[in-house]
């Protein structure tokens, strides 16, 4: 879980556009093996998935009626701190961006699950303290619409489908309805006969649920569940406990556990000054992956504040000073970073001396964040060396006195 996001992200990324439609969408998921897909809309990237399409009107309906702009992630983050933003801004995905703000790749949630199945850190913990118990169920007899119903109700994308005697026999999810309700190349064996009355929509969920269903014990840890996941391609299944169903696991639990993890270890980090959105939504993004660095730098960090300080220079253009003050138990660390002062240089042109003053140089807020933050483990990691130094020289004085006494005895 120590990987980075671009280590696991998906770089050959489809790209469409609002025009296309739900059916064509649907399409491309299906043969892409896509649960999400990425709209450029005027140079701006937005997101449709799978469950915003149960929403669509109709097969022809443009999916730029249903994408929405996603919160993105920076490629030299953590997987531990993306799944993080992920979960916290409510998606299953995420547009990956370089340190350039270009768009690099995307990041899922099938990403994160791989990385996980061969995880470490949740080798010790159980399927019984992820699961969802109780399981939202329907009957085999029941139909399709009302499945459709109850996943949007609930914000689910899957239901255990129970037999006449109330016991588990199948599965039905977002997948299934899209492919064989919503997509017309795919026909159902019943209500597609010519003069059938009955809508798709009133199929029974037993026509186009899954079965036998692929499940997991209570005492599975989570890197063997997430192997499940992966190698079956699903995103959720039944647990159960000597045959009895428990509850039901899903990528989203892990993603949230993950989450729950991370917002148990979180520093307070607070901004202040003046900054516009898209630079604040910019500069949370680098935040999340500096602030764990100087964590392993500080090993103890407190606080964190972030002041800004915005003034124009005569062409009305932006100058930022920042500050950054990083709080241990010890010490205060303050890494400060503005434009560098006025210079003169002098040139030689037709054996005469020419005077040039050079202007404020004129950082971006990014470029004088990152240099601040830097300045920052820069100072924090001359204080560790200090500390070492320190401790070597009174260990040092430690074994000479020791020498010193037992040349002593010796002589004695």
């Amino acid at each position: 879980m120590s990987k980075l996001v671009k280590d696991i992200s998906t770089k050959d990324v489809v790209i469409v556009t609002p025009e296309t439609t739900v059916s064509k969408a649907i399409s491309m998921m299906e043969t892409n093996r896509f649960h999400n897909l990425l709209v450029e809309k005027e140079g701006i990237i937005y997101l449709v998935n799978i469950h915003d399409l149960l929403l669509s009107n109709s097969v022809s309906q443009p999916i730029g009626d249903l994408m929405y702009k996603p919160y993105g992630v920076l490629e030299d983050a953590t997987v531990i701190d993306a799944c993080f933003d992920i979960v916290n801004s409510g998606q299953r995905v995420a547009p990956v961006y370089n340190s350039k703000n270009n768009l690099s790749g995307i990041i899922t949630d099938y990403d994160i699950i791989e990385a996980v199945s061969t995880s470490e850190l949740l080798k010790d913990v159980s399927v019984d303290m992820l699961m969802t118990k109780n399981p939202i169920t329907i009957d085999k007899d029941e139909n399709v619409g009302k499945a459709k119903n109850l996943m949007s109700k609930y914000g689910i994308g899957r239901l255990i489908v129970l037999d006449e005697e109330g016991e588990p026999e199948g599965i039905i999810t977002e997948d299934d309805i899209i492919k064989r309700i919503y997509k017309p190349k795919i026909k159902m064996t019943i209500g597609d006969i010519k003069g059938e009355k009955i809508s798709r929509m009133s199929q029974p969920v037993s026509s186009i649920m899954s079965y036998p269903m692929v499940n997991v014990e209570l005492t599975d840890s989570i890197p063997e569940v997430a192997r499940v996941l992966k190698e079956n391609d699903i995103r959720g299944m039944p647990v159960y406990k000597n045959g009895t169903l428990r509850g039901i696991i899903t990528r989203y639990d892990i993603l949230k556990y993950i989450y729950d993890l991370k917002a148990e270890s979180m520093i307070e980090v607070e901004i202040r000054g003046e900054l516009e959105e898209e630079q604040r939504e910019l500069a949370e993004r680098i935040l999340s992956s500096e602030v764990n660095k100087i964590v392993k730098y500080s090993r103890q960090l407190q606080w964190m504040k972030i002041s800004i300080k915005k003034e124009r220079d005569k062409g009305g253009s932006p100058l930022y000073n920042v500050k950054v003050y990083v709080k241990t138990p010890r010490k205060l660390f303050v890494g400060e970073s503005k434009p560098k002062l006025s210079s003169t240089k002098r040139y030689e042109f037709d054996g005469e001396d020419i005077e040039l003053i050079a202007e404020k140089q004129r950082w971006d807020f990014i470029e004088v964040l990152k240099d601040a933050l830097e300045s920052v483990k820069k100072q924090i990691e001359m204080n560790r060396q200090k500390g070492r130094s320190k401790n070597l020289n009174h260990n040092k004085k430690e074994i000479l006195a020791e020498l010193e006494e037992l040349e002593n005895d010796i002589i004695k």
